[in-house]
């Protein structure tokens, strides 16, 4: 989340006033945002797998009906800030947002934690990743559903070419990133229930470090090789879709890079936090993260509406405003998590679901009456 502002912060600060040297600077940090979201929420859930595997089932329909909350009201909430900001509606509603990519993600990635193992998740996660890329460059459809079909499901090039900061979230490369994050959260669990947790860091470092360096091996061999123009024209669309910054569909090298950082990260906070260090930092960073999904959509309207309009002039502390708006947004997540206000984001179905769980258990356990006859 704290990426997530800062990208945010930027686009809506630095871009209006002509700073677009600092901005794109600021943005290229912020794309460790993406990838670290989603993988942190495919973790989660293999985290909880792992340890709670008891009432896993409780969380999987809660989980269904948080994802439906995010598809109907969640988009609606979105495209809201859009208009505000100045698109039009139908502009801003037909946007592809993380979150719809989440929501699908968080409505069919726990049920596969029950019906596949860890290796076959990770195999299906590679294959739809290789999938969707072989669709994007070589599926070129012609009618309206399919262009639809590929857009939101698959996934199509930016507009604005390849390498595009802006762009939509298509489903599928991104469910793959999620799947993935199952795996290392179920990996992480394992280690936690045996009450080895600075093992269990030492492992996400390993796998931040192995990304980053493939994805940085990977840079030096793209320079290599341009220096051989008739080769790398050649394979242009290869070098494309390795390139470290293409995000809209995410590639494989942008998602090692940025996602490795994250996992990096991530692998520092855990065991900051077992350590019982930096808690004054951490304690704020936490109630955002608790309030993830009310914090990104009062973020959206802070930066994208509010910030946008008020257009402050450039200055070198504008770093003192990136934490004021930070320090407002912790203080509203704060108040959103004592008020238990996550309870809140559903649409109902989990109790449903719920109570047809329980109606199901009672009629597979109800012991069967069987009448002997006397002969």
């Amino acid at each position: 989340m704290l990426f997530v502002c800062l990208a945010h912060f930027t686009d809506s600060y630095f871009f209006p006033i002509g700073e677009e040297k600092i901005g794109s600077d600021l943005v290229t940090i912020g794309m460790v945002a993406s990838p670290t979201f989603v993988i942190v929420s495919g973790l989660v859930a293999g985290f909880l797998f792992a340890t709670r595997r008891n009432s896993f089932g409780d969380l999987q329909r809660k989980l269904f009906d948080r994802g439906l909350f995010l598809l109907i009201i969640g988009h609606l909430l979105l495209a809201m800030a859009g208009f505000a900001a100045g698109l039009r509606f139908a502009t801003a509603f037909r946007a592809e947002y993380i979150t719809d990519a989440i929501a699908f993600a968080i409505m069919l990635g726990p049920w596969l934690l029950k019906v596949f193992g860890a290796g076959r998740r990770l195999s299906l996660a590679a294959a739809i990743f290789a999938f969707d890329w072989l669709a994007v460059l070589f599926w070129t459809p012609s009618s309206g559903f399919a262009i639809l079909v590929k857009t939101y499901l698959i996934g199509v090039v930016s507009p604005d070419g390849w390498g595009s900061t802006a762009g939509g979230f298509a489903i599928l490369p991104w469910f793959s990133v999620y799947l993935t994050g199952t795996v290392i959260g179920q990996r992480i669990g394992s280690y936690y229930a045996s009450d080895a947790r600075a093992a269990a860091h030492l492992f996400l470092a390993r796998i931040g470090a192995t990304c980053m360096a493939l994805s940085l091996t990977t840079k030096a061999a793209l320079v290599l090789l341009s220096r051989f123009p008739v080769i790398a024209a050649r394979v242009s669309n290869l070098l494309h879709v390795v390139a470290p910054y293409q995000k809209f569909p995410p590639g494989p090298i942008y998602l090692c890079f940025f996602g490795g950082t994250g996992i990096l990260l991530l692998a520092a906070v855990l065991e900051l936090g077992r350590r019982d260090h930096a808690q004054v930092l951490l304690k704020p960073l936490r109630q955002i993260g608790l309030a993830s999904f009310f914090v990104y959509i009062v973020q959206f309207y802070l930066y994208s509406v509010v910030l946008r309009r008020l257009r402050f002039p450039y200055t070198p502390l504008w770093p003192l405003l990136f934490i004021a708006s930070l320090a407002l947004l912790a203080s509203l997540a704060t108040l959103w998590n004592s008020k238990a206000g996550n309870e809140y984001l559903t649409v109902g179905v989990a109790a449903l679901l719920k109570r047809v769980a329980r109606n199901r258990r009672r009629i597979v356990e109800k012991p069967l009456l069987v009448e002997m006859g006397s002969s």
